[in-house]
């Protein structure tokens, strides 16, 4: 198994999976997922040193994505936090491990970009009782919650 950055040859099967994650997520009740403008912002923020894209190898197969950006915090713009954007593993991938190489991954990542602190997201679904206990494990603790309503 292996975690590396995302290349541009990546893009098909990136999008595959991101439209899973996204199928997989309460927000596609409310945005569809757009194969073309995703592409258009994946391939985009592989020139952004501020946006990584990782994903994960098995024996040549692509079975997990995710995506983070570091940002200058709003309240304190000296300070840069890391914010997980999106995380997948395919069903058959998940207790493997490889949730763990694509965690120590992104960390290091936020690290080695000079952030404070990292955000992480749990989507708000049957797992998300176990996310919170596993991110508290790694310690994290709780800061908010999101909410959605369409508005037009």
């Amino acid at each position: 198994m292996i975690v590396r950055r995302a290349t541009e040859q990546d893009l098909p099967e990136y999008v595959r999976l991101a439209r899973r994650f996204h199928a997989a997520s309460p927000v596609s009740t409310a945005i569809p997922f757009d194969p073309e403008g995703f592409g258009a912002f994946y391939l985009n923020s592989l020139e952004n040193p501020d946006i990584g894209l990782w994903l994960t190898e098995q024996d040549g197969k692509i079975i997990g994505i995710a995506g983070a950006v570091v940002y200058p915090m709003y309240f304190s713009p000296t300070h840069r936090v890391a914010q997980e954007l999106w995380w997948w593993l395919e069903p058959e991938a998940r207790g493997s491990g490889a949730g763990a190489e694509m965690y120590r991954e992104i960390e290091t990542w936020a690290a080695e970009n000079k952030a404070s602190v990292m955000f992480m997201i749990a989507l708000e679904d049957a797992n998300s009782g176990k996310m919170a206990n596993l991110y508290a494990r790694k310690g994290y603790r709780p800061m908010e919650r999101t909410f959605i309503k369409e508005v037009a």
